[in-house]
């Protein structure tokens, strides 16, 4: 018999995750384990899931990490326990993700298919529009840099049951426990950012990985504008990353240096060189503290190319 576990990740979100927990409870295939990883949460997520009875559910395990170990971290944490504990699929998600109660049981029908590594349900917004996708399925561009991808179109999914992709976010993927057999589990030291993308390219030395349309999933994440600022450089208005929010975009950036050396495509590392050169420009037209950032990205650039995964890093480099 077929044993499923789902693995939801949370950091200081806990209504979304109680929203995440209830409709995992509620699938029309149930679960055998639901395991929350909790990235050291300072919301009082341990006293609501308490309040709430969620905590009470035999199948439901609850796993508090010591520090916060970003999203990669927290799957890394939660696939191996699901694995040791013997399950044959892992559905991973972070807790802003909502499944359809149906969503497990309408990617059941592939699960005796042994030449996949991973099946996917449809990514919705919150009102549950079908259309949204981006950037949660598509295709990797390969010849590019590490990380870039071809978001699915429309037409691509229409009248389809099933369409295999190469890039998948780990909003709600179902990964089989011969994945973890035969590539190991996802990155840690990527902390956020990139590290589903990592992932999948390795799942798929398993096998395809199978985007299911009929699974639905919803993803309530909204875009932070309140960490952006409008610059202008002549004529030209854009919205740039405010100072003291820019920590965030260090780790994708490093991430995808690390990813793209990896890759040891000489054509693409000089794509890399260049746009890190048009970065700067960037920089240089539109920013404030400009010396500050230019030393910030030039940091997170030499991280990733030599590997040096030191997560608390960014946040001191923006206080020198």
């Amino acid at each position: 018999m077929t044993s499923i576990a789902a693995v939801v990740v949370t950091f200081n979100r806990k209504a979304l995750l109680v929203e995440c927990l209830r409709a995992l409870l509620v699938q029309t295939l149930p679960l055998d384990r639901i395991l929350v990883v909790d990235n050291a949460s300072t919301d009082g997520t341990a006293d609501l899931l308490h309040e709430t009875g969620l905590l009470e559910s035999p199948n439901v395990r609850y796993l508090r990490l010591d520090q916060n170990t970003g999203g990669a971290g927290g799957f890394h944490a939660g696939m191996e326990a699901a694995y040791n504990e013997g399950h044959d699929w892992i559905w991973l998600m972070d807790d802003d993700a909502e499944p359809a109660s149906d969503a497990l049981e309408r990617m059941a029908p592939y699960f005796g298919r042994e030449d996949i590594s991973a099946l996917a349900p449809m990514v919705t917004d919150a009102m549950w529009n079908d259309e949204y996708v981006e950037p949660h399925r598509g295709m990797r561009l390969d010849g590019e840099i590490a990380g870039v991808v071809r978001v699915l179109k429309p037409d691509e999914t229409a009248g389809r049951d099933t369409l295999e992709i190469t890039h998948c976010s780990f909003v709600g993927p179902l990964f089989h426990r011969r994945v973890v057999d035969q590539v190991g589990l996802p990155f840690a030291k990527f902390f956020i950012h990139y590290d589903d993308y990592e992932y999948v390219q390795r799942a798929r030395r398993a096998g395809p990985v199978l985007l299911v349309m009929a699974a639905k999933i919803a993803h309530k994440e909204a875009r932070n504008t309140d960490r952006l600022q409008t610059r202008k450089f002549l004529t030209y208005k854009v919205d740039r990353p405010k100072y003291d929010s820019l920590w965030l975009a260090y780790y994708g950036y490093r991430n995808v240096v690390w990813l793209t050396k990896e890759g040891k495509s000489p054509l693409n590392n000089f794509r890399l060189i260049t746009r890190h050169a048009r970065r700067l420009a960037e920089v240089i037209a539109y920013d404030d503290q400009k010396w500050r950032r230019i030393r910030f990205w030039n940091a997170a650039l030499s991280d990733g190319w030599t590997g040096r995964f030191k997560n608390d890093k960014p946040k001191q480099l923006l206080r020198r």
